[in-house]
């Protein structure tokens, strides 16, 4: 297919994507917990190599941080409620539905993106469309010198066999919409005046050398979990024996008892070893089953290690002793800072975004010097007890007065911001409602004072 100019990058692209693509998956399989069970083919009978063991650590490692990361809205410099229209943005798009979504897939595979474009109005598509794309199905090129994305893919559908057979190229001028129909591909091509590639990826845990950020679903973590799922498996099969005691038959002609099946006479209840003094008489004995207790602390040990790769809390592999509040908190600090570290970079995707948008609505080739105080405004992650939050916020009131009753000091006391914007409505209602109190109260008093006056003025009047 023929895209002009732009045909090196769309190579390029399909590159990256077929190159990237089997790591995505095998972390979206991770994610969703249908990873097969690694076997070493040592200890497991072939009767249980087909179990469907399952295992959601990573989904746990992923929502440690996502769960904790709330988008609120936009605030901008000037203070305005509703900076440059983009409520009705992000409410055509379900903006803070489908952010979170992204977010978690940020998390699963290191990025994701919001791709920005004019929507069909004709087909009920919003004039401005911001649509999230996970990295399984995209692909991106990076320009170190400007900071932000040289071209962008976006498979829209794929065959049986996984070729793509419906593409979008994003570039910093066009748009390339690829479908094959056929054997044959067509090409339609919308020009836009953002004069830049207009996706804003979402990026988690930037580095120079990796500037698409990094995945959660880290490979020691892989390790880890698959180890903990052998010792899982191993203890289901341990379990069998401990459950059922075993009993041997002892001495001669009773070796009807054994099959050619190995693993049929290991796990039966009745085991029977023959011997070579023919007098003996056979014997019976009992056998109690070896504990399971070593596979337990074999998965403590593999449930500690992950939680250190993924910074979770103490008690994620060990919940037998409690702690304090204070002690939980510490324990939840590095998840903070990493969420928080989230939060700026998923704020700066979700800003460019809405600035994209803005400037796609109002027919802008700039961006404003407004435009750019443009901050997206997250929840605080770091989760304290409302007496413990109530306090401190008290306390700080009495050193400044003017902090109560400022949106920082709102959002201080644990005030979202839909409930402080629906607090600053109720006290302009109320303030309103005084005021014209005041006003019937003056009316009145007017009145009572009217005769009082009158007849002073009617000998004036004579």
């Amino acid at each position: 297919m023929d895209l002009g100019e732009d045909t090196d990058l769309l190579k390029q692209l399909v590159k990256v994507w077929q190159a990237r693509r089997p790591m995505n998956v095998e972390r979206s399989t991770r994610y969703d917990g249908e990873k097969a069970l690694k076997d070493f083919g040592i200890s497991l009978p072939p009767q249980m190599r087909g179990i469907k063991a399952a295992l959601g650590w990573h989904a746990k490692g992923v929502h440690a941080v996502t769960d904790r990361s709330r988008l609120e809205g936009f605030v901008s410099a000037s203070g305005a409620d509703d900076p440059f229209g983009v409520e009705q943005l992000m409410w055509d798009n379900r903006f803070l539905t489908e952010f979170p979504a992204a977010s978690v897939s940020s998390a699963v595979h290191g990025c994701a993106f919001l791709t920005v474009t004019h929507g069909d109005t004709l087909s009920d598509e919003p004039d401005v469309l911001i649509m999230p794309r996970d990295a399984e199905d995209s692909a991106a090129l990076w320009d170190t010198r400007r900071r932000r994305l040289r071209a962008f893919l976006s498979v829209v559908d794929t065959d049986d066999d996984g070729a793509a057979t419906a593409m979008i190229v994003y570039t910093p001028f066009k748009v390339h919409t690829i479908q094959k129909v056929g054997a044959r591909w067509t090409v339609r091509t919308l020009s836009h005046n953002l004069r830049r590639v207009p996706v804003a990826p979402l990026v988690h845990k930037y580095e120079l050398r990796r500037p698409l950020g990094h995945s959660r679903i880290t490979r020691p973590s892989m390790y880890f979990a698959d180890a903990g799922l052998r010792s899982i498996v191993r203890s289901e099969v341990n379990s069998e024996f401990y459950a059922s005691p075993e009993t041997y038959l002892f001495g001669p002609g009773v070796e009807q008892f054994v099959g050619s099946d190995r693993w049929s006479a290991i796990m039966g209840r009745i085991k029977a070893l023959d011997v070579e003094d023919k007098d003996e008489q056979p014997a019976l004995h009992r056998f109690t089953g070896a504990s399971p207790q070593p596979h337990t602390e074999q998965l403590r040990m593999w449930q500690a290690l992950f939680a250190d790769d993924q910074d979770l809390e103490v008690r994620f592999a060990d919940a037998s002793n409690p702690s304090s509040a204070d002690a939980i908190f510490a324990a939840k600090e590095t998840l903070i800072t990493t969420t928080r570290d989230a939060n700026t970079l998923w704020g700066f995707g979700a800003v460019s975004a809405m600035q994209m948008g803005v400037m796609l609505r109002d027919g802008l080739t700039e961006l404003p010097d407004e435009l750019r105080t443009l901050r997206a405004q997250f929840t605080d992650p770091a989760i304290v007890s409302p007496s413990a939050r109530a306090d401190s916020y008290s306390k700080l009131s009495t050193a400044d007065p003017s902090f109560a009753t400022t949106r920082v000091g709102r959002q201080y006391a644990g005030l979202s911001l839909e409930q402080i914007t629906q607090l600053e409505a109720e006290q302009k209602r109320n303030g309103a409602s005084d005021r014209i109190a005041q006003l019937v109260e003056a009316a009145r008093g007017v009145r009572q004072d009217a005769p009082a006056s009158q007849p002073a003025s009617q000998p004036a009047s004579q």
